[in-house]
């Protein structure tokens, strides 16, 4: 935020100008447990800690229970993010843990999207089933590598601006998005006709390798000579559906919905996203899917964050569960539905 004043004196003006500095800093620590099946033996509600780390001024460390933070979550893995020095006031920071996958890449387990304020620890006491992790990529020659990603908001500052360098040269906010969004509306050089549910879809190949590896796999080997355009057919997916995944790959968003077509669209966008490994994408409309979670859903979009391996979503629905009114009421819809069923059959 920036404050202009002016005072007029003898006919001149003399103008200044301030700015209000809200500044983050991030930074990413790996946790590698090298020999998993000894620390097993750790007990339920204790911790091991990792060496500690700095980002934003403060020091942190990760807190691994091997076996859970307490009885209730003893078939689980928990972690936390402790705070490792005493600031009375907290710290204002945001974090996700990760697992790294066969590649080497970061897979997000879980997500606190919202701002903490950190005076000790904060995590999730289900990362993940050790059962799960064993039958998974995740956990490779005994050994496991877990990434936190951690982003520190700074204190609020001001500072004086020199305010001829900042009114000389006034850079606009950057439109790629709506020129990569008008060459999809124009169609003009397309070279890719994808046929969904009856109606065509004119797109961009180099568009299409760049934003997906699946796409980049299947499209990279097709020359000119072998089509003039490439034709692909889509069979399980709505038209509607289509054209918003499309839309994202050319403008990096999603079209506005009302909360009934939200709904619709969502999952059939997870399950695009994943085939066509479009990470961003998948966050995107699983952190939408988050403010669906109330009792009459979680049941259903909890079996649905499960197949579709969306962890932060998951740990939505869990946290959501871990509360004990919002438990009894999606118990007593369950148990009201499975009635209405036995006196239907």
């Amino acid at each position: 935020m920036t404050r202009i004043t002016s005072t007029k004196s003898n006919g001149r003006v003399s103008r200044s100008a301030s700015a209000i500095l809200a500044l983050t800093e991030s930074g990413q620590h790996l946790l590698k447990i090298d020999g998993y099946s000894h620390t097993k033996d750790v007990p339920t509600g204790s911790d091991i800690k990792s060496q500690p780390f700095r980002v934003g001024g403060h020091n942190w460390r990760i807190m691994y229970y091997p076996n859970g933070l307490n009885s209730n979550w003893s078939d689980y893995i928990s972690i936390f993010l402790q705070l490792d020095n005493n600031v009375p006031q907290g710290v204002r920071a945001q974090h996700t843990f990760s697992l790294l996958d066969r590649e080497g890449k970061p897979v997000p387990y879980f997500i606190n999207n919202g701002t903490r304020i950190f005076t000790d620890g904060w995590g999730t006491a289900a990362l993940i089933r050790r059962d799960e992790l064993e039958k998974s990529q995740y956990l490779q020659d005994d050994c496991l590598t877990i990434v936190c990603d951690v982003t520190v908001m700074k204190e609020i500052q001001t500072k004086n601006i020199d305010l001829v360098k900042t009114t000389l040269v006034v850079v606009p906010p950057s439109d790629l998005h709506r020129h990569l969004g008008g060459l999809l509306e124009t169609g003009e050089g397309a070279d890719v006709m994808f046929k969904v549910d009856g109606k065509t879809f004119m797109a961009h190949r180099c568009v299409l390798m760049a934003r997906s590896p699946v796409f980049h796999a299947e499209l990279s080997g097709l020359t000119k000579e072998s089509a003039a355009t490439i034709v692909v057919q889509i069979e399980d997916m709505e038209a509607q559906y289509f054209e918003a995944l499309l839309r994202y790959m050319y403008t990096d968003s999603l079209p506005d919905m009302k909360q009934g077509e939200a709904a619709a669209m969502l999952p059939d966008l997870v399950a695009a996203a994943n085939r066509l490994q479009m990470e961003r994408l998948r966050l995107l409309c699983e952190e939408k899917l988050c403010e669906f979670v109330n009792a009459r859903t979680v049941a259903i979009i909890l079996a649905f964050a499960r197949e579709h391996h969306c962890h932060g979503l998951k740990e939505a629905c869990l946290q959501f569960l871990n509360d004990q009114e919002n438990l009894r009421e999606a118990v007593a819809i369950l148990e009201d539905l499975i009635a209405k069923l036995a006196s239907s059959s």
